[in-house]
């Protein structure tokens, strides 16, 4: 009760908590602030103010190959690079070649 009250979630008010059988009444609970104040940006609580590296170790071996990425990753991409350079050379539309071409 006393986060809420210290963040400005909730704001202390009297009601009367004694129920009796003939005064049954319901109770409308309103919210004013639907996102926390520490999800709103206003106000830092922490005191780095620099991200902070995941990886501790940079030079390990895992961590050198996370970066890298494998062979077969690196062949893959290499492939999908030069079909893509060949769909572009056939692409003769607005170039000299296709110009000479008549297209």
């Amino acid at each position: 009760e006393n986060r809420l009250l210290s963040s400005g979630a909730a704001v202390r008010s009297n009601v009367d908590l004694e129920m009796t059988t003939e005064q049954d009444t319901n109770v409308t609970l309103l919210v004013h602030q639907v996102k926390p104040p520490f999800l709103d940006g206003r106000v830092s609580f922490s005191k780095i103010r620099e991200a902070v590296p995941t990886v501790r170790d940079a030079t390990s071996d895992f961590a050198k190959m996370a970066r890298e990425g494998s062979a077969t990753l690196r062949h893959l991409r290499e492939n999908k690079d030069k079909h893509a350079m060949r769909q572009k050379f056939w692409e003769l539309g607005g170039t000299r070649m296709g110009d000479a071409v008549g297209i």
